[in-house]
């Protein structure tokens, strides 16, 4: 790091924290990163570490010079001063500083100073160690952002959306204006996506994600809500005629045809829930939403009737909706979904999903029937789940197979009366409480919450398993992870589902990784949806998966079926190029993490040799022979490998590593895509 050492003054007194000759600074070089140290006017007498590798000037280059020569000139003078204030007073400090390395690249360092007296008094050195943490504070950066913002549309998410709704309620009072919140849901959108494919049904939602802010006034929001539902948050209304003014674009500008990238075109519409704030009685952001799904599922109901494709909601009914009068005819149904530990090759658990059973026979999913009910009979609907699949575990038991089973409880349930509640179920059932497992949703506001930590203890207490679901869709609950009391996460399947068509999310998924890996926490992938996916998750050693590619939700007959004949494939992973580029970006991750911290761990004398590789026979295996592109990109990618590791303190050397690597990963995916296409083109024969 860069230190303004003109700054200074020489006869100030500096408080240190040692005693010690230049020579011998009682200093921590084991850190990860690279530093110097500085005689008393300032000049580098040697340099430690990773010095040369972060900054690309050698030792020669460095030792007997100004460390001003590492500034990057973005920090003013006032940045230095304020430095050295720290420094003079306490005779250290540590922080973030921005520097630049010999090639121009400007990175950001996380940089300590420490000032060493002499035994008569007087400085006798300064000690400076820093580590670049440009990648960690990006991947910071796109944490918080995939907190805030849904990572297919890039529109503002849930959380986001639900802070923009109080924020609106207060400016709202302030100014005595009216804001709405629209529920907006797109029409025929399954067909999409059995007719085209789940990549058509995503490209109509970006495209929609781009067109809506556009109708809208700049100080009005469009987010995603999830699936194929967005909420519009329009501020600032004097009157309904606003409103009159915007609906109609909105509804345009949705249904104008889409072109798909297979050449097809479509066109959707939408129905609208709408609820208008301080109309009703509803006085959160929640309650404004839940109403506003109301009016969405009215609008919906009555569609062959409806003059408008929205409904303005906000009064109560006395009626019992749809979903409701099911659940009182006992229409309601446990489903379970298998979970694979991939390190035994069985099946040990299950998540317990409830489905409601219609007139006519036909299913209805949670997304379906959910927003028809109130806070207590989703409250109610959880414990009739839970009790069920309890029995259920019973009939499992006797039949040989001892699972544990999952559970989701809405936030709003957890209190007292719920731990109360699920005590007697769980006494009920003789379960053992350790095979029962509560998950939380991520993006709920009860981990906000002050009572949140005390219900939380309460409920593990009783012995159940708690397992926070959906992460990565909230940052906040991220960082407070370690200080919740749970056992498990459960990475947002949207992540994970996409993953063959948006490959970088793998990055994503092996940083939850490695963060459950340090919690020691266990990890569940859901949306495990292809063979490709799974064989992925398997290579990097992900240790619980769910999805269709392991087994679709059954009901307990079926399920029964399936563990009765379920046989795990054996065969040698990576058994797929997709599964290959997953085990080549872990590979290089880790390789990069030895390098920069102890290069000395590397066997130098085989790494420039891709024959030595595993990768090397995986490709033969995967019937990629010597003579074949990929093969051949790998070799160079290990004789770039063995030049970065013979100088890893050389810039060009390392990026040209970098670039080795990117090129190979991007013709392995490459690959993958005509392989599946080619697949596909013979299926279409065949059929």
């Amino acid at each position: 790091m860069s230190v303004d050492t003109q700054q200074t003054n020489q006869n100030n007194t500096t408080k240190a924290h040692g005693t010690e000759s230049p020579g011998n600074p009682a200093t921590g070089f084991k850190l990860p990163g690279g530093g110097f140290i500085t005689d008393a006017h300032h000049h580098i007498l040697s340099v430690h570490g990773a010095f040369e590798a972060i900054t690309g000037y050698t030792a020669a280059e460095a030792i007997g010079k100004n460390p001003s020569f590492l500034k990057s000139g973005r920090h003013g003078i006032i940045f230095y001063q304020q430095i050295w204030a720290k420094l003079l007073h306490d005779g250290y400090w540590e922080g973030e500083i921005d520097n630049r390395r010999k090639d121009g690249e400007i990175y950001l360092a996380w940089g300590q100073v420490s000032a060493v007296l002499k035994e008569e008094g007087g400085i006798a050195c300064y000690v400076v160690h820093f580590s670049d943490i440009s990648d960690d504070k990006k991947e910071k950066e796109d944490l918080q952002y995939l907190a805030l913002y849904d990572h297919l549309t890039g529109l503002p998410n849930r959380r986001l959306l639900e802070s923009r709704i109080e924020l609106a309620m207060a400016r709202a009072e302030r100014h005595n204006k009216l804001f709405a919140v629209c529920m907006l849901d797109l029409d025929s959108f399954k067909p999409i996506n059995d007719t085209y494919g789940h990549d058509a049904g995503d490209e109509v939602l970006v495209t929609l994600g781009q067109r809506l802010p556009k109708v809208l006034r700049k100080t009005d929001i469009a987010a995603r809500f999830g699936g194929d539902e967005f909420v519009l948050l329009i501020e600032d209304i004097s009157s309904m005629d606003d409103l009159a003014t915007i609906f109609p674009k909105v509804e345009e500008t949705i249904g104008a045809p889409i072109m798909l990238s297979n050449g097809a075109t479509i066109q959707v519409g939408a129905s609208m829930g709408v609820c208008i704030y301080p109309f009703g009685e509803e006085k959160t952001g929640d309650q404004l939403l839940r109403c506003a799904d109301q009016a969405l599922y009215e609008n919906k109901a009555n569609k062959a009737e409806r003059t408008s494709f929205w409904t303005i909601g906000g009064k109560q009914k006395s009626q019992r909706t749809h979903a409701q009068c099911l659940l009182d005819a006992g229409a309601l149904e446990v489903w379970y979904q298998p979970i694979l530990d991939t390190r035994t090759h069985q099946v040990v658990g299950m998540e317990a999903l409830a489905r409601l059973r219609n007139e006519e026979g036909e299913i209805l999913y949670p997304g379906d029937f959910l927003s028809q009910l109130t806070i207590d009979d989703a409250t109610n609907l959880s414990r009739h789940v839970l009790k069920q699949a309890l029995d259920d575990l019973l009939k499992l038991d006797a039949l040989g197979w001892s699972l544990w089973v999952s559970f989701n409880v809405p936030a709003e349930s957890f209190c007292g009366q719920c731990v109360a509640c699920l005590q007697g179920v769980i006494e009920d059932s003789g379960i053992d409480p350790t095979r029962i497992t509560l998950e939380i949703l991520e993006s709920s506001d009860f981990l906000e919450k002050n009572t949140a930590l005390s219900v939380l203890h309460e409920i593990k207490a009783l012995g159940i398993r708690l397992a926070l679901d959906d992460v990565g869709s909230a940052y906040a609950s991220l960082l407070r992870l370690k200080d919740l009391p749970i056992d498990e996460i459960k990475l947002d399947q949207g992540f994970v589902r996409t993953l063959e068509g948006r490959p970088r999310d793998m990055h994503f998924v092996r940083t939850i990784q490695d963060l459950a890996t340090e919690l020691q926490l266990d990890l569940v992938v859901e949306g495990v949806e292809t063979a490709d996916i799974l064989d992925a998750m398997i290579t990097i050693k992900v240790p619980y998966l769910q999805g269709y590619a392991i087994s679709r939700p059954l009901p307990l007959a079926q399920l029964q079926q399936f563990l009765s004949g379920y046989l795990f494939n054996m065969c040698t992973r990576p058994a797929s190029l997709f599964g290959f580029y997953a085990s080549q970006m872990a590979s290089h991750t880790a390789t990069k993490r030895i390098l920069l911290i102890n290069p000395s761990q590397m066997n130098h004398s085989v790494l420039p040799d891709g024959r030595l590789c595993r990768g090397h026979s995986t490709l033969h295996r995967l019937g990629y022979g010597d003579d074949s592109h990929l093969v051949r990109l790998h070799s160079a990618y290990h004789l770039a490998l063995g030049v970065a590791v013979q100088d890893v303190g050389n810039h060009d050397a390392w990026q040209a590593m970098e670039w080795a690597q990117a090129v190979f990963a991007q013709a392995i995916l490459k690959a993958h895509q005509q392989e599946k296409i080619t697949i596909e083109k013979i299926t279409a024969v065949k059929a």
